[in-house]
């Protein structure tokens, strides 16, 4: 019999970030690079904050999404339970942004991340921190 907690964290393929079914999503694919994961995604006008510089908020939901997921394409079920964003620089709507992101520590339950987005010119636009937990 599966518990309440695994219901709650099944895929759908619906997320904003990573599913492949929701049609205003990112559809963000992911590789390993040793130990880092990447991925790139391109931001419409739609997300934008300012006139063609894409909102803070979104490229903080791709990094978040880049960082927990560098436990769950392991087999590790982890949530985000913390997270920082820095923005360094405007990041332009519709242009392609290579994110990246490493383990920094790990601590009991706990996985300490870091990521970072730049522009293909290698424009760092944001960088970020997280704390993620192991649910399972």
């Amino acid at each position: 019999m599966s518990s309440e907690k695994d219901q709650l964290f099944t895929d759908d393929h619906y997320c904003l970030c990573c599913g492949d079914k929701n049609p205003m999503g990112f559809k963000m694919k992911f590789h390993f690079e040793g130990e880092k994961l990447l991925s790139e995604a391109t931001v419409p006008k739609e997300f934008q904050g300012f006139n063609g510089v894409v909102h803070g908020g979104v490229l903080g939901t791709l990094l978040d999404e880049l960082m927990v997921n560098l436990y769950w394409l392991k087999g590790v079920k982890a949530v985000t339970v913390e997270y920082q964003v820095r923005l360094k620089a405007p990041c332009p709507t519709n242009e392609t942004v290579l994110l990246s992101a490493w383990p920094v520590e790990e601590k009991r339950n706990l996985h300490y991340v870091a990521a970072m987005a730049k522009l293909t010119n290698g424009t760092v636009v944001a960088e970020a921190t997280a704390k993620c937990m192991k649910i399972s």
